[in-house]
């Protein structure tokens, strides 16, 4: 019975915790240029953060992490709209 108690509070310890829009990085490969906000949410979720600039751009911000007693991970990507709400640049490189 003192096993199953030990085991039972270890596996409670180890619990993740996530936090954020959890998107698929590669999803962000399937981004070009032009996409309009609704076309890049579709295919990302719901940004957890707007930036709106004083000449009218935008940036939609997604964020999301993962943790536990074991470690953490994180990822997020900025991507920046022009006046008309279309993708203005796409990242390039890797992206978590």
């Amino acid at each position: 019975m003192r096993i199953f108690l030990v085991f039972s509070a270890s596996l409670a310890l180890i619990g993740c915790v996530s936090m954020g829009t959890n998107y698929d990085p590669a999803a962000v490969s399937q981004l070009t240029v032009g996409m309009s906000k609704q076309q890049v949410v579709k295919l990302l979720g719901t940004p957890n953060q707007t930036v709106s600039y004083g000449d009218g751009t935008q940036r939609l911000v997604w964020v999301h992490s993962k943790g536990s007693m074991l470690g953490a991970k994180a990822r997020a990507i900025g991507l920046p709209f022009d006046r008309e709400g279309k993708l203005a640049e796409v990242p390039s490189g890797s992206v978590q």
